[in-house]
């Protein structure tokens, strides 16, 4: 099982908190600044320092990417978004654009957030397990390609898709399709994990650098 602590950023593996298998007092550490995520497991004999990415690092990078005009895209779905959604999209576009995620899966995973957000009822792992995945198995079948995302009819899929879960049954939210990949819906598990500060849960090796990231945009937004 894993362990957590802090260091000063730039140091050589000096901890400065007591290890735990909790991770909060190391997120809040984290979130204050100047200290970088230690990770202990020793069953698997993993040590490792997370340097953590900055918001100055990322956005300029966004802004001329690919990710970024994905962003402007999802955001036509819903002009007045909340200030929760668009923490949850920016964390999402860090970690897609981090961790090189297929623009058309992301662009499943921003809209699967959006509906969970939407829905106005409690959001659970299994929820958002099932309905990220019913998402990217959506847009895999109807085989829509990068290209096509940004043109009208990438758009109105995406709308079509949007209405389509977020009129679906809550019952149906914990769904995952049997056909899909067992990986499907990872970026947006991962956001929420991270907003939740439940670090245990991350499964995208480049999560575990964007701790603090995860926190100032849930801090600065909300």
């Amino acid at each position: 099982m894993k362990q957590f602590n802090v260091q000063r950023t730039g140091a050589d593996f000096v901890p400065l908190l007591p290890w735990s298998t909790d991770p909060h007092a190391s997120v809040h550490a984290l979130a204050a600044g100047g200290v970088d995520l230690l990770l202990l497991d020793e069953e698997n004999d993993l040590m490792k320092i997370v340097p953590q990415r900055t918001l100055e690092d990322l956005m300029p990078r966004l802004e001329s990417s690919v990710y970024g005009r994905l962003f402007d895209q999802v955001a036509t779905l819903i002009p007045q978004a909340s200030q929760e959604l668009l923490a949850d999209w920016y964390l999402a576009i860090d970690l897609a654009q981090t961790s090189h995620v297929n623009v058309v899966t992301t662009a499943a995973n921003l809209v699967a957030l959006a509906v969970l957000r939407l829905k106005g009822v409690p959001v659970t792992a299994n929820k958002v397990q099932g309905v990220a995945s019913q998402a990217q198995c959506w847009l895999l079948q109807a085989q829509l390609t990068e290209h096509q995302l940004f043109l009208p009819t990438g758009k109105e899929l995406l709308r079509r898709l949007f209405t389509h879960l977020l009129d679906q049954h809550t019952a149906w939210d914990t769904y995952t399709p049997d056909h899909c990949s067992p990986h499907a819906g990872r970026l947006a598990q991962d956001v929420y994990a991270l907003t939740c500060g439940n670090l245990m849960a991350v499964q995208l090796p480049a999560a575990w650098s964007l701790v603090r990231v995860a926190a100032l945009e849930n801090h600065l937004l909300r």
